[in-house]
């Protein structure tokens, strides 16, 4: 809850410098859910807190147009869960020399993947004055963004593994006999580096500002944005497998058959500064106060 209202009071309260000159650079800040997506059998992907900032500059061709670029960065922070998942491991030998089936089924398992983007985007900008005496604006920016990943890993949170033997002979399931090897094993310290590549994202935001001085304008919105690449790791096989002991190791779901595609999404708002820079222009771009 205490999350949620953050975001809810950023987003009220972003700040941002406009000014009367054709050039303007910005600082600002951001917050909101910034998280991969994909589709997970028995599973799901949920989208946690991510935060990041950006220094920004704009030049306006026109008084309502203008373009813009900027360096910015973000961190995004994804729970990968998982239960009821099932890997299966077939022609296995008991202590009796009875074949089985090994089925391994994951319980209330959490994965988190973050991720630490620096961004580089490329806008168009459009303002609409409805103020009288003082600025005030409506803010439309669209664009794309290239987003480089320089930090990238995922780590098990919390989970456990059920093992169970199917005995196709008698059709029978054996579970619940840890001293036979069908019990549970709590979640190990599983984690790795991941290898995201270069994303390619589109991007709009919307808000409204307001004017503080001659060089300061302040203004409220937020921004979307959704990522067109497949950030996906090379499939490597399903979520488990056996070492060369017959030990369980965990794989990771982005390097797992268990997801086709991975794309980068993210609400947030904005707070920030943005100064005007050069020399003031009254004609053709903002009405002489």
């Amino acid at each position: 809850m205490n999350n949620r209202f953050l975001i809810i009071v950023i987003m009220l309260c972003n700040v941002t410098v406009f000014s009367q000159t054709k050039q303007c650079i910005s600082v600002n800040g951001n917050v909101g859910m910034v998280s991969l997506s994909y589709s997970l059998d028995k599973g799901s992907c949920k989208p946690r807190i991510g935060f990041g900032g950006k220094v920004a500059y704009s030049f306006y061709f026109a008084s309502q147009w203008g373009i813009g670029t900027g360096l910015e960065f973000s961190t995004s922070s994804t729970d990968g869960f998982l239960d009821g998942a099932k890997v299966s491991f077939y022609d296995k030998v008991d202590d009796e020399g009875d074949m089985y089936r090994k089925d391994v089924y994951f319980r209330d398992w959490h994965e988190r993947q973050k991720i630490f983007f620096v961004e580089i985007p490329v806008l168009l900008h459009y303002q609409y004055d409805f103020g009288l005496k003082k600025r005030r604006k409506i803010y439309i920016n669209m664009g794309a963004k290239v987003h480089l990943p320089l930090v990238a890993n995922y780590q098990v949170t919390r989970g456990e593994l059920e093992i169970q033997g199917y005995y196709e002979k008698w059709n029978v399931t054996l579970f619940g006999l840890p001293n036979h090897g069908f019990g549970k094993e709590s979640s190990k310290t599983n984690g790795g580096k991941l290898n995201i590549p270069l994303n390619v994202s589109a991007t709009v935001g919307i808000g409204f500002s307001f004017e503080v001085s001659k060089i300061i304008d302040v203004f409220v919105g937020g921004s979307f944005e959704y990522g067109f690449m497949n950030l996906k790791e090379s499939t490597q096989g399903d979520l488990l497998y056996e070492d060369n002991t017959q030990n369980l190791q965990y794989r990771g779901i982005l390097f797992s058959s268990s997801i086709e595609k991975v794309n980068a999404i993210s609400v947030k708002g904005e707070a920030g500064v943005r100064i005007a820079v050069g020399k003031p222009v009254y004609r053709g771009f903002y009405k002489h106060r």
